[in-house]
């Protein structure tokens, strides 16, 4: 990338569902660098590694859920910054989960409109508009 050209924010995307993940990955590389996990555990390993822009977290996660990885990640964070957080989640409470831990909240399932959004409102800017249905 040349010296003055902006990158594309990084994503982290943790995922369980195979499907779902494939298909979210698929549709937000084309606006954004993304990065996978199926775990809490590698969600925290490759937040550490890679200090994504936004994490994109389903609540329930084969070992961990969602407030355990929210609690992880701001341990290792350093003082004064905070991970943006989007909790996508298929409960019926997931205004609730996503309050609980400062996170912004997107139902699955969800319209590409409604993802790009809580991407674009955690990285405090303008949400894109005309977009399709995941």
């Amino acid at each position: 990338m040349s010296e003055g050209a902006s990158r594309r924010p990084l994503i982290l995307l943790a995922e369980d569902d195979d499907d779902i993940r494939g298909i979210f990955e698929m549709i937000l590389a084309e606006r954004y660098e993304v990065l996978t996990a199926q775990t809490g555990e590698d969600a925290l390993r490759i937040a550490a590694e890679s200090r994504p822009d936004v994490v994109l977290l389903d609540w329930t996660l084969p070992d961990l859920l969602g407030d355990e990885v929210v609690a992880r990640l701001r341990k290792f964070q350093p003082e004064g910054t905070r991970t943006p957080i989007v909790v996508v989640s298929g409960a019926n409470s997931v205004d609730a989960l996503a309050a609980k831990v400062g996170a912004i909240p997107c139902a699955k399932p969800c319209e590409i409109e409604q993802l790009v959004k809580a991407i674009e409102m955690a990285l405090g800017r303008r949400p894109l508009e005309g977009h399709n249905r995941l």
